[in-house]
């Protein structure tokens, strides 16, 4: 059989993305997307939100519609696990016992849940969301269920305590760092975010752990914490992050240190393309490798390496891009989070009109994060980022008359 120009493992943004950018430079190469799951491609983000909640439908959350895939001919292979990857015979083979050869790879393998490895973790009514059927599982378990325990404050623990609460459920976060979010951003922000959890009625425990799920049939009732302390629990959603699934990378010899190494074209090796959140890519930006989980990282990953799987030489040169829902809080991030020496505050510590939090290091700025601002702060912060001149006064920045561009 002849090796298929385009060769996609994986079922997410990333895989559509690409998929979608490769259809419109080439109009005849054969793409094909080999996911494990039986699903077509669908938006992850909702899952903990709006799908959680009830407020859109299963069909609302996928990517694109049949049709895009008919009409693109991009075939899809679904349900059907990579179990290794040949670069030598430039193949993949499948679980079924199948191989697919290829002309070109990319690897969008995305991450599963960290899971817990404490007394308990199997219990009925413990969670960890991650995909479509887990969502489900929890819908079902929120029916006659009063109380509701999150193991873990960041991003995807705070927006389910808020769906939880939502939902009426007496809620609980437990957190093992000082403050929901502290390891993310800065604590100002932090400790307002976890104000307004409270507000809504979340109870937050900071500094403790869940040392174990206790139960009874078979089915979870409790979260003891590390200071011995009993939360009583009908549901128990874990969400400490996720890890990159790079095992196929790792026993096709390629380089992985906290994700696949690429540089910054996203390439592995010849002709193997790396997408997504396991890809740990040189940004020329920021001159240094990162690794980013969030869903504008997908999506420009796929489009970046689409184009250099089909002939072009492009680098990967955007900021890094993240939001987040959290209630009534709207959340972006534009830059670099991994450095944060300094922050300067904009605006008062309010949901209404809302305020800016910007981020420096080395004399240089670095990041924005925004809670319910508009795009035009956004944008003229991004064009500041890469412009990597000196800021002579960060606390200049606060001063809301004052232009982004002349700071």
């Amino acid at each position: 059989m002849d090796p298929i120009s385009y060769v996609i493992v994986g079922g997410g943004l990333a895989a559509v993305a690409a998929a979608d950018a490769i259809r419109r430079r080439d109009k005849e190469g054969r793409i094909v997307i080999i996911s494990n799951e039986p699903h077509a491609p669908y938006d992850r983000v909702p899952l903990s939100k709006d799908y959680l909640l009830g407020n859109i439908e299963r069909d609302d959350i996928f990517l694109r519609r049949t049709r895009f895939y008919e009409r693109g001919k991009i075939e899809l292979m679904l349900g059907q696990p990579v179990t290794a990857l040949d670069l030598g015979q430039r193949r993949v083979a499948l679980a079924s016992g199948g191989h697919v050869s290829f002309d070109k790879l990319l690897l969008a393998t995305g991450g599963r849940p960290r899971r817990l490895p404490i007394p308990g973790d199997d219990l009925h009514g413990v969670f960890y969301l991650r995909n479509i059927e887990d969502t489900e599982a929890i819908q079902k378990a929120v029916e006659g269920a009063k109380r509701a325990v999150v193991v873990g404050g960041g991003f995807i623990g705070c927006e389910l305590a808020c769906a939880f609460t939502k939902l009426g459920l007496d809620t609980t976060v437990v957190e093992l760092t000082p403050a929901v979010l502290s390891l993310a951003i800065d604590a100002e922000t932090s400790q307002f975010i976890e104000s307004y959890l409270r507000q809504l009625g979340v109870t937050v425990l900071t500094e403790a752990g869940a040392a174990r799920f206790e139960g009874e049939g078979g089915q979870v009732q409790a979260v003891v914490t590390n200071t011995d302390e009993r939360l009583e629990a009908d549901i128990v959603a874990v969400g400490i992050g996720i890890i990159p699934n790079t095992e196929l990378a790792v026993e096709a010899g390629l380089t992985v240190d906290n994700g696949v190494v690429v540089n910054e074209y996203l390439e592995a090796a010849q002709d193997v393309y790396i997408a997504g959140d396991i890809a740990r890519y040189y940004s020329p930006t920021m001159g240094r490798h990162v690794r980013v989980e969030h869903y504008d990282v997908a999506m420009q990953h796929g489009r970046t390496a689409a184009v250099n799987m089909t002939g072009e030489r492009q680098a990967y040169t955007e900021l890094p891009y993240f939001f987040s829902t959290m209630g009534e809080i709207n959340l972006n991030v534009i830059g670099d989070m991994g450095k944060r020496e300094q922050s300067v505050r904009r605006g008062a510590l309010s949901l209404d009109p809302g305020f800016a939090q910007f981020y420096f290091a080395e004399d240089l700025l670095q990041a924005v994060l925004t809670v319910n601002l508009n795009g035009p702060l956004l944008q003229a912060t991004r064009e500041r980022i890469l412009t990597r001149q000196p800021v002579a006064d960060p606390r200049a920045f606060a001063d809301e008359t004052k232009e982004i561009a002349s700071l």
